[in-house]
């Protein structure tokens, strides 16, 4: 046997399955970490202005990602794991936010939670797990796909702050 191929089906076996491949939305995975925020908070905006909602610019240098509906939001975006499971980086407590907007991108849909600073902050969006050891100011909180919800509740939501 060629120990090449013998390699190559004993990597095939160990390999996890891929959810994304053939997704329309792959072109997300492929992008830096930096890149997948930005683009979150540009589909938020867009998708919020396209339903009339008034959004505010925040950016990249500001204290706030952006101004929904007069209220500040903190937003997460992260893609489903093979385990089913999103993983939202970089949480703060100490920016000046209303509400934590985390933004799920799946294979195959957009989904989205939301909390109150405050209930983040008791341990309601999940547990804050820190993102380095011994530092207290940036935190990861994980989701399941079952605790998010679709997009287009989004809008509903948003429409009664």
């Amino acid at each position: 046997m060629n120990p090449v191929e013998l390699l190559v089906e004993i990597i095939k076996e160990h390999v996890p399955e891929d959810i994304w491949q053939g997704s329309p939305l792959i072109g997300y995975r492929h992008l830096g970490n930096t890149n997948r925020g930005e683009i979150g908070e540009e589909f938020v905006r867009r998708y919020l202005k396209e339903a009339g909602i008034h959004v505010g610019n925040g950016g990249r240098t500001s204290r706030t990602d952006m101004q929904i509906a007069k209220h500040a939001f903190e937003v997460k975006t992260a893609s489903l794991g093979a385990n089913g499971t999103f993983q939202f980086n970089h949480v703060r407590l100490d920016r000046k936010y209303e509400y934590l907007l985390c933004l799920g991108i799946c294979p195959e849909e957009i989904v989205f939670n939301m909390w109150r600073k405050g209930e983040v902050a008791e341990g309601k969006a999940g547990s804050l797990v820190r993102m380095a050891e011994g530092q207290s100011v940036t935190y990861k909180i994980t989701k399941k796909l079952s605790d998010m919800r679709p997009i287009a509740g989004l809008l509903t939501i948003v429409q009664q702050l």
